[in-house]
C-alpha cells in the first residue's frame, strides 16, 4: 500500500520520473498476480478436468478467427497497393 501512496503523491506532485518506476512495479506485480491465477486455472483444467472460466466479453473462437482473416486481408490489399 505504500508503493501506491508514492505513486499517487508523485504524481500529485508532477515528478513523473519517480512516479515511472512505482507505476512499472505496481503494473508488474499485478501482471504476476494475474499470470499466477491463470497458471492455476489452466493447471486445475489439466488434472482436475475442471470447466474453463471464460467471460462473457472473451472473444468466441470464430470471432478470432474472423478477426484474423480480416487482418489478412488487410494485409494482402496493402501488399497490392
Amino acid at each position: 500500500m505504500t508503493e501506491l501512496n508514492n505513486f499517487i503523491d508523485a504524481i500529485v506532485d508532477q515528478d513523473f520520473a519517480k512516479a515511472a518506476p512505482t507505476f512499472h512495479e505496481i503494473l508488474a506485480a499485478k501482471m504476476n498476480d494475474a499470470l499466477n491465477q491463470e497458471k492455476i486455472n489452466v493447471a486445475n483444467q489439466m488434472f482436475n478436468g475442471a470447466e474453463a472460466d471464460l467471460d462473457e466479453d472473451d472473444p468466441t473462437e470464430e470471432e478470432v478467427d474472423a478477426a484474423i482473416d480480416e487482418l489478412d486481408d488487410e494485409e494482402e490489399y496493402d501488399d497490392e497497393q
